[in-house]
C-alpha cells in the first residue's frame, strides 16, 4: 500500500511539472531557469543532492493550504512597506502570492525548508537566499509597493496610471483585484530575463501600468545615446532609449527607496548622464561655476508634491525639469514662451496660483522667486524693496521688463534690431549659462550655472565708479544699443552719469520692475528705482523722487555722488 501511495505521489507530481512545462516553450522551462533549485538547476544556488524540481515551492500532499499547492511556510516578518508622498495606492503587509515569494526572498526562511519533507534540503553554499539583489530582506521600502487594490479610482487619482480595465494580459492582477509581484513576474518562466511578464527595455513593463505625461517624445524614451561611457549607474542595456525607466529607477532595492530611484541623491541620478559622457549636455561642469543652480547643496529637501519650493528653500533638478518630458532643446528657441526641457512642470501663475502645467517660462521661476521668495544675497538696496518677482513684473506697474506682458513704455529708442518693440523676453535672456549659445558659447542652455554673478548671462557691473566699457555692461547692452545710449537719444544725461560720473545703470534702473503694491513717493517709470547704497536723499526733505514729466523728460530730487539735485529737470527745453 505504501508503495502505491508513493508512486500515486511521484506521478502526481511529475504530472505537476509537466504541466507547468507546458505552459512555457523551450528555455522558459522552469527546469532551465534559477527557479529550479534542484540539483540539475542551472544557477549558482541549488541542491546538494535533490533531483525533484518543483518540490521547492508546490506539493500534491501536506502543502499549506494556499493555491498552489504551496509547500512552504509563510514568513512570520512585519515588513517594513513602501510608502512615498506621490503614492496613491493604499499598499499594506504583503498578501497572498507576494507573500509566497517572499518566503524565499526576504530571506529568513530557508530554501530547502519545505513542508513535505521532515528534513530540510540542502543547499549547496548556504541554506538562505545569498545576499544581494533577489534577497530583499524585511524592509520593503525600497521595492515596488505590491499588495495594493489596482482601482479605476486609484488610477484616476495618480492621473497617469492605466486604468485597471485598459492593462495588458499579461500584467495579472489577483483575484481580488490586488496588485502583486506576478503582476510583473511569471515564476515559471524567464522568457525575458527576472521572470518579467513583458521586455523590460524601452519601459515596455513599466509603461504598461505608468503612462507619464510626455513621455513618447521625451530624450529619455528616444536618445538613442550610448551609455557605455558612464561613470556610474546601473544600465542593463546599451542606449539611453533602451534603458528607459531604468535610466533612473531600479524596482527592487533601490538606493534612493522613495520613488525608487538609483542613486540616493537626486541628484546623482541626473548627473550620471548629465556629464557630458552620455547626455549631450555637460550640466555637471556648469554646476561648479561662480554662480549656480546647484543641487548638490541640498539632500532630503525636495519632495514632488511641494507646492511654493521657497518656503523650504532648495533647488533639484526636479524642481525645473521633468524627467519623464524632458525632450531636446533646439539651440535657437525663437524667444518660445517655454522651452521643451521644461514641459509638464510645476509653476505658478502671474496671478499667483499654483499651476500643474507651467506654460511660460516664467511661471516656472516664480515657484521659488514668487511668493515665496527665496534670500538672493548681494542685491541693490532700493527705494522700494520688493523680493517677490511676481509682483515685480506685474503689468500693473509702473514699469517693468516685458516677462509677463509688454512693456508699457510707449517709445524704446535704444533697443537692438532684433528686438522689435512690444516683444517679449524671458528670466533665460538675462539669466543663463554665460557659455551658452544665447551668450555665443558652445555650452548648454539655461540657468545652471554662470561665471557672473546672480547667474547672468553677460557681465552687468552694480559697483559705482566704474569705468564704463562695453563689457561693463554688457547685459545692457544686448538689448539696448550702446551707441544710442551714450549719444543720449532717451536720457539727455546717460553719457553724464554713465560715463563722466562712472555711476553704473543699477544705480537709477531696477532691471526687474517696480511693484505697486507698496506706497511710495515718486514716481517708477522706465524702470527708475534708485540703488539708496549710491542715491541719498536731500538734505532738506530728506526724499529721493523722480517726476515724470512726459516723453523724455523727467525731475529729480536726491543727493549722488555729492551733488544736490533739488527738482532738476531734463527734456523739457532746459539745460
Amino acid at each position: 500500500m505504501q508503495w502505491i501511495t508513493t508512486n500515486v505521489r511521484v506521478v502526481l507530481i511529475l504530472w505537476v511539472s509537466v504541466s507547468l512545462a507546458r505552459t512555457c516553450a523551450g528555455q522558459d522551462r522552469v527546469a532551465a531557469t534559477v527557479h529550479n533549485l534542484s540539483l540539475s538547476g542551472p544557477g549558482k544556488v541549488r541542491a546538494a543532492s535533490e533531483s525533484q524540481v518543483c518540490v521547492f515551492c508546490h506539493s500534491t500532499h501536506k502543502a499549506m493550504g494556499m493555491r498552489p499547492m504551496w509547500n512552504r511556510e509563510a514568513s512570520p516578518a512585519s515588513y517594513k512597506i513602501y510608502d512615498s508622498s506621490t503614492l496613491d495606492a493604499k499598499p499594506g503587509q504583503p498578501t497572498g502570492v507576494s507573500k509566497l515569494c517572499l518566503s524565499c526572498h526576504d530571506g529568513t526562511i530557508a530554501l530547502g525548508s519545505v513542508l513535505s519533507r521532515s528534513d530540510k534540503i540542502r543547499i549547496s553554499g548556504g541554506d538562505y537566499m545569498p545576499s544581494g539583489l533577489n534577497n530583499l530582506g524585511t524592509d520593503l521600502s525600497d521595492d515596488h509597493p505590491v499588495s495594493f487594490f489596482y482601482t479605476g479610482g486609484v488610477a484616476a487619482s495618480d492621473r497617469q496610471l492605466v486604468d485597471p480595465s485598459a492593462l495588458r494580459e499579461e500584467i495579472a492582477l489577483d483575484e481580488t483585484g490586488q496588485l502583486q509581484c506576478t503582476a510583473c513576474h511569471d515564476p515559471h518562466r524567464n522568457r525575458y530575463g527576472d521572470f518579467l511578464v513583458l521586455p523590460p527595455e524601452n519601459g515596455i513593463l513599466c509603461t504598461a501600468c505608468h503612462r507619464m505625461d510626455g513621455w513618447n517624445v521625451s530624450s529619455h524614451a528616444t536618445s538613442s545615446a550610448s551609455v557605455a561611457v558612464a561613470r556610474s549607474g546601473n544600465w542593463p542595456y546599451s542606449t539611453v532609449s533602451e534603458n528607459a525607466c531604468r535610466c533612473c529607477h531600479r524596482p527592487h532595492s533601490a538606493g534612493g527607496p522613495e520613488r525608487l530611484m538609483i542613486l540616493e541623491r537626486e541628484e546623482d541620478n541626473c548627473l550620471s548622464c548629465h556629464d557630458g559622457l552620455v547626455a549631450r549636455t555637460n550640466i555637471l561642469a556648469e554646476l561648479d561655476k561662480f554662480s549656480a543652480h546647484d543641487p548638490r547643496r541640498y539632500h532630503g529637501e525636495h519632495d514632488p508634491a511641494e507646492t511654493l519650493a521657497g518656503a523650504n528653500a532648495h533647488v533639484e533638478c526636479g524642481d525645473c525639469h521633468n524627467p519623464h518630458a524632458a525632450a531636446t532643446q533646439p539651440i535657437e528657441t525663437d524667444r518660445t514662451p517655454l522651452g521643451a526641457t521644461l514641459t509638464y512642470v510645476k509653476g505658478v501663475n502671474v496671478g499667483g496660483a499654483m499651476v500643474q502645467r507651467s506654460q511660460y517660462e516664467y511661471e516656472v521661476c516664480f515657484r521659488c522667486h514668487g511668493d515665496a521668495a527665496v534670500t538672493v544675497r548681494g542685491r541693490a538696496i532700493r527705494q522700494v524693496q520688493e523680493s517677490n518677482l511676481r509682483l515685480k513684473f506685474s503689468s500693473g506697474n509702473p514699469s517693468y521688463h516685458p516677462v509677463v506682458a509688454p512693456s508699457p513704455a510707449q517709445s524704446t529708442v535704444s533697443l537692438v534690431p532684433s528686438l522689435a518693440a512690444g516683444s517679449l523676453i524671458r528670466c533665460t535672456d538675462c539669466h543663463n549659462n554665460d557659455t551658452g549659445p544665447r551668450a555665443g558659447g558652445s555650452g548648454p542652455d539655461g540657468p545652471h550655472g554662470s561665471g557672473y554673478e546672480f547667474l547672468l548671462e553677460r557681465n552687468y557691473t552694480t559697483r559705482d565708479d566704474t569705468v564704463e566699457s562695453d563689457f561693463e555692461y554688457d547685459l545692457c547692452y544686448k538689448c539696448h544699443r550702446r551707441t544710442s545710449i551714450l549719444s543720449d537719444q532717451s536720457f539727455p544725461a546717460h553719457r553724464l552719469h554713465v560715463v563722466d560720473r562712472r555711476a553704473p545703470c543699477s544705480a537709477c534702473h531696477d532691471p526687474h520692475g517696480i511693484s505697486m503694491t507698496q506706497g511710495f513717493g515718486s514716481d517708477h517709470t522706465h524702470l527708475i528705482n534708485f540703488d539708496t547704497r549710491i542715491v541719498q536723499p536731500t538734505s532738506v526733505t530728506r526724499t529721493i523722487s523722480f517726476r515724470d514729466l512726459g516723453n523724455l523728460a523727467g525731475s529729480c530730487s536726491l543727493v549722488c555722488h555729492g551733488s544736490e539735485h533739488k527738482e532738476r529737470t531734463y527734456g523739457t527745453g532746459l539745460p
